[in-house]
């Protein structure tokens, strides 16, 4: 059976979930827990390569990455292609924009994080029980110092999302203007940016869930009002294109 490793707040890793869903391509998730969950990545990354998530893991091997396993399910599963080959270039550059703005996106949620308390909390483990997760936010603290060192956050985040994250919605804005779909059809470019605005108002939680806390830490209101469009686009895009994510 197929494992697939990943955050679920992440949208890396729901980016490669969207894909193995749309395809119908069964298997089971894992939440990698930062910091006790890093041998794992370890020892399934390629050589040269920085243990990360998504992850997945099949008999014949592992494969890493949203995109990487995005291809996978191009080739293992069913339905509509996400990646037809007359798209895959322009596809590739959307993707490109994506991680660079997930990246930033990603550094203002870790500082998020370590401003929230409430968010502290809904981010522990789901092993530890409820009596005891307040006196375990420093944990959660200490893992989100982890990921924001791991990737090398960069160290003023607010000035790294308007000088990446707003160009890069712009443009989305602008391609939108053609139609709902970024080539033509819904593809995975489609999926890619969708996840770019994840930090700056969650999608709903039946598809993403967070809690009340990191909903809040995990949103940009300013950003949000302004690219308001982009928002509706992307709910739109969830309720007529996302199957219900495996569990």
């Amino acid at each position: 059976m197929r494992t697939l490793v990943g955050l679920g707040y992440s949208g890396w890793t729901e980016k490669a979930r969207w894909a193995m869903d749309h395809h119908r391509l069964a298997y089971q998730y894992r939440e990698h827990i930062p910091l006790l969950g890093e041998l794992r990545l370890r020892r399934h990354a390629p050589p040269g390569q920085r243990g990360t998530v998504p992850l997945l893991l099949e008999d014949s091997g592992a494969t890493m990455g949203s995109y990487a396993i995005a291809q996978r399910a191009e080739r293992e599963g069913q339905g509509a292609p996400l990646l037809p080959a007359a798209s895959l270039p322009e596809i590739e550059q959307w993707e490109q924009l994506s991680d660079a703005i997930l990246r930033v996106g990603r550094a203002y949620m870790v500082q998020r994080l370590i401003q929230f308390p409430d968010a502290q909390t809904e981010s522990l483990p789901s092993f530890i029980p409820g009596w005891t997760r307040g006196a375990m936010k420093p944990m959660a603290r200490m893992a989100a110092s982890f990921l924001a060192n791991k990737h090398e956050a960069a160290s003023d985040p607010e000035a790294a999302l308007l000088a990446t994250a707003v160009p890069g919605f712009e443009r989305l804005r602008t391609a939108l203007q053609r139609g709902p779909f970024l080539t033509g059809t819904f593809s995975y470019a489609d999926i890619a940016m969708a996840l770019t605005l994840q930090f700056i108002q969650p999608v709903d939680d039946r598809f993403i869930p967070l809690g009340p806390g990191r909903r809040k830490a995990w949103s940009h209101p300013a950003l949000a009002e302004r690219f308001a469009d982009l928002l509706r686009w992307r709910d739109q895009l969830y309720a007529g294109h996302r199957p219900a994510p495996a569990r």
